[in-house]
């Protein structure tokens, strides 16, 4: 039987074409985001590794925690008495100060800024540093400074340029030397300048302080002993850690991101895939019923059930095989193409040579295995399952399925509706996001499983407007009536595509639409000011608030703080504002308490969140910071949620309270209002004027402010949406291929048409027809639920938006006209076979 099962796949290869594409196109999204992924976390470990290799241990101020939400924490610099104490360790062989922090670069005049961090630094030779010289010499003075040599092929500046870094001073500096970093010439998305340590010192304000210390043993002796010597001869306040400790907690934070967009990517693999299996089963489903005769004389000539199973399982089996080589020779090349495509939407990876796992290749094959295997299943046992004399009658079209499973998807159908409706009808003020989900899955098992029973009456009804293409028409519309197992799986397998981008684009437009609205109605200043690289904590330096203020043509300047602190093993954000200037420029309105309270040191919750915590007003809330470790705040006001998210947060606490917990030196946003009968144009003149020294500074009216807030959400959406065009094409692919199998299956019926007068013309329009049809029960089916389960995840996040279910009808009328449109092109194939099939040959099939 396996001998058996060889020759009918090269048997009927053609057939099964689309099918092995189908699949390849599935394996190569899983393999290439696998390759992807595990090529950007190796490589962040390379970088953090080779920035650490010389060193043994590093000393810095002690935190609570080394990072948040991907964001390393500032620490407190150590003063220069740390240095010589270290020094005095019996076992250290040396101990370098290091400096770093941030400072722009400029050149011609002009700023130079990148999409990430402007680096500055101390230099350091290796071992202790991780950058080396490509051309020139280290800095040596104060008037000095090398920088890296990515910048300096990007921007033309050469050793012997003059440029200037502007940090907390600016200073003119001449490029004595051009560095690498490992066997880069940068940092990715990163400008570096490296100075010498007294120069680092001053441009950065430290004083005589310095950010860490990098320390070497002394050769023979264990790390792990000079960590404990050094801890003991420093006490309490210093974090004294290993260096490849260091490496390994900056690349974890690094890859934070790399996470969330491996599962991202591995969540539409996984739809690539589901679609790709209704292709596979429908595949196979025709094939095995073109072939009941065939099945028939095996069985009559001794062949078992079990026989005729594992005969079809295997021919799945080998497409399976073929095509996940196939798929993961070619996710290793679409890697590249994936990181090129998330660095268009702004996620930037590192770039590297590709790196494939075994696990890769097992996960990619097994994936690719199973799914074509356990699709072909259901047709398998269909084969199987026949008497020989039964299966020699059978006609060709397969049945629309028993009663069991059409009450089984019935009922399935039935409960996601249900559970939907509830959702939106509730509206839970707290998250719900699990019951939504279950919900869908039993929508789409249902539909799947209840298909076939309804398919003849969907396709008699949304079919009409057929009819107005004649004859044509009205066969296109009767021919998917009678093969409704086909038509159902066909549509549902496009249909699932559909409904994934309608629903991402039905809840992004009204998340966007949420979060304007809050914005608009919380916020009254006439602008804003934020960093234009939108960095998590904002990257604005506290001098733009300070000059800014100080114009005549503005009424007052409010500024916001954004930072992280543990709750417990989860990271939150907050934000801190200034409670004598913020009722000027926005209006949050308070369920309990006042926002002057957070003069005193307390914090303001979102309504939903203390509900959720059984938290009120005067108790008190536990919150771990990195520098200051667990303060209990006192709870001093509860503040409408939606307010709160207005001002990003559901945690408020004052100025004041953020500098006694936190390093970090930088504002999110100034709020700014104009002083009474200044115009809006003199007022705006004025601002850019004080910004033109913070190049990183952008001044923005409302609506701008809230599409830097959203443009995030933008680019998710787009690259989700470019990436699930797969999964549509994954579909199209197999309304082509159901159709050009069902031309072999109607061979005769065609003939006959012809025979009787049908022209070549009227025959393509009728398969043109049916592609149509198909696509349009898609569209209808897709889009019906992408809306539905957009409408219930708004619902179930409740209070998080607060905000009406948004239709982009526009987005959405694009995504039916190019459905539409590819569903036509999807015919056109199996239209001109039909078309050139030779009419008394035709006459004659069996």
């Amino acid at each position: 039987m396996w001998r058996l099962a060889l020759r009918n796949a090269l048997a009927h290869r053609a057939r099964l074409a689309l099918t092995l594409i189908a699949v390849i196109l599935g394996v190569t999204f899983v393999t290439g985001s696998l390759v992807l992924t595990d090529t950007s976390q190796r490589l962040l470990d390379d970088q953090f590794r080779t920035a650490s290799a010389g060193v043994d241990l590093v000393v810095r101020d002690a935190a609570a925690f080394d990072s948040a939400m991907g964001v390393e924490v500032e620490r407190d610099p150590l003063p220069s008495v740390a240095v010589d104490r270290i020094g005095a360790v019996p076992g250290v062989a040396a101990a370098r100060p290091v400096v770093r922090g941030s400072g722009l670069l400029r050149t011609d005049g002009k700023a130079i800024v990148p999409s990430g961090p402007s680096l500055l630094m101390s230099w350091e030779p290796a071992p202790i540093g991780a950058f080396t010289l490509r051309a020139g010499r280290p800095p040596a003075a104060d008037d000095e400074v090398v920088i890296d040599a990515a910048t300096a092929g990007g921007h033309h500046i050469d050793v012997g340029d003059t440029i200037t870094i502007q940090a907390e001073s600016t200073a003119r500096l001449r490029v004595v030397g051009l560095a690498g970093f490992g066997g880069s010439p940068g940092l990715p998305d990163s400008t570096v300048g490296l100075v010498d340590l007294p120069t680092a010192q001053r441009l950065l304000g430290l004083g005589d302080g310095v950010t860490e210390v990098a320390v070497i043993a002394a050769d023979g002796l264990d790390p792990q002993r000079l960590q404990d010597r050094v801890a003991t001869a420093l006490g309490t306040g210093y974090a004294v850690t290993a260096g490849r400790d260091i490496a390994a907690s900056s690349a974890e934070a690094a890859k934070t991101q790399v996470g969330y967009l491996q599962l991202m990517l591995l969540a539409l693999a996984a739809a690539a895939l589901l679609v790709g299996a209704f292709l596979i089963a429908n595949t196979f489903s025709i094939v095995i019923t073109q072939r009941t005769r065939e099945l028939a004389v095996l069985r009559a000539a001794g062949a078992t059930g079990g026989q005729v199973l594992r005969s079809v399982l295997g021919e799945a089996l080998l497409v399976g095989i073929a095509a996940s080589i196939a798929g993961v020779g070619l996710g290793v090349a679409a890697a590249a193409g994936l990181r090129n495509l998330t660095g268009a939407f702004g996620i930037t990876l590192p770039d590297g040579s590709l790196i494939v796992e075994p696990r890769t290749v097992i996960v990619a094959l097994a994936i690719g295995i199973g799914v074509t295997v356990t699709s072909a299943i259901g047709p398998a046992r269909r084969a199987a399952s026949v008497a020989p004399v039964e299966a020699m009658r059978r006609s060709s079209a397969p049945a629309a399925g028993g009663r069991g499973r059409t009450v089984i998807g019935s009922l399935a159908t039935v409960l996601g509706v249900a559970g939907l409706a509830a959702v939106i009808a509730v509206r839970p003020s707290a998250g719900m996001i699990a019951p939504v989900g279950a919900a869908a899955l039993s929508v789409i098992v249902g539909l799947v499983l209840l298909g076939p029973a309804v398919a003849p009456a969907l396709a008699r009804f949304i079919g009409r407007p057929l009819d107005l293409a004649g004859v044509p028409g009205r066969l296109a519309r009767e021919s998917a009536a009678r093969s409704p197992r086909r038509t159902s799986a066909t549509a549902l397998s496009l249909a699932v595509g559909l409904a994934l981008i309608s629903f991402m684009t039905v809840l992004a437009t009204s998340v966007k639409a949420s979060i304007a609205q809050s914005y608009k109605e919380v916020i009254s200043a006439d602008y804003v000011i934020e960093s234009a690289r939108n960095e998590m904590l904002g990257g604005l330096s506290h001098h733009v608030h300070h000059h800014v203020s100080e114009l005549p043509e503005v009424a007052v300047a409010s500024r916001l703080r954004y930072g992280h602190w543990k709750d417990g093993q989860a990271t939150r954000a907050l934000t801190a504002v200034d409670p004598v200037t913020l009722p000027r420029v926005a209006s949050p309105h308070m369920v309990a308490g006042s926002l002057d309270a957070l003069s005193g040191g307390g914090v303001i919750l979102a309504e939903s969140v203390a509900r959720q915590r059984h938290l009120s007003v005067g108790d008190s809330l536990p919150m771990t910071f990195s520098r200051t470790g667990t303060q209990r705040l006192p709870i001093v006001g509860l503040v409408l949620d939606r307010d709160a998210h207005a001002l990003s947060t559901d945690y408020l606490i004052s100025l004041e309270t953020f500098s006694k917990n936190y390093r970090e030196h930088v504002d999110a946003s100034v709020f700014v209002k104009i002083a009474p009968g200044v115009g809006a144009a003199v007022a705006k003149k004025a601002i850019n004027g004080v910004l033109a020294d913070h190049p990183t500074a952008q001044l923005r009216d409302q609506a701008a402010a809230v599409a830097g807030r959203t443009l995030m959400i933008d680019q998710v959406l787009g690259m989700v949406t470019a990436l699930l065009m797969l999964t549509i094409l994954i579909a199209l692919m197999g309304i082509t291929n159901t159709l050009a199998l069902s031309i072999i299956e109607r061979t005769r019926e065609i003939g006959l048409l012809r025979a009787v007068g049908m022209t070549a013309r009227q025959l393509r329009w009728m398969i043109r027809g049916e592609a149509v049809f198909i696509t349009v029960l898609a569209i209808i089916l897709g889009v019906g639920m992408g809306i539905a389960f957009a409408a219930g995840t708004v619902a179930a996040l409740g209070s998080t938006i607060d905000a009406p279910l948004v239709l982009p009808v526009g987005r959405l009328l694009a995504v039916v006209a190019v459905a539409v449109v590819a569903g036509l092109l999807a015919g056109l194939l199996p239209a001109r076979r039909a078309a050139k099939l030779d009419v008394l040959t035709a006459v004659a099939a069996t």
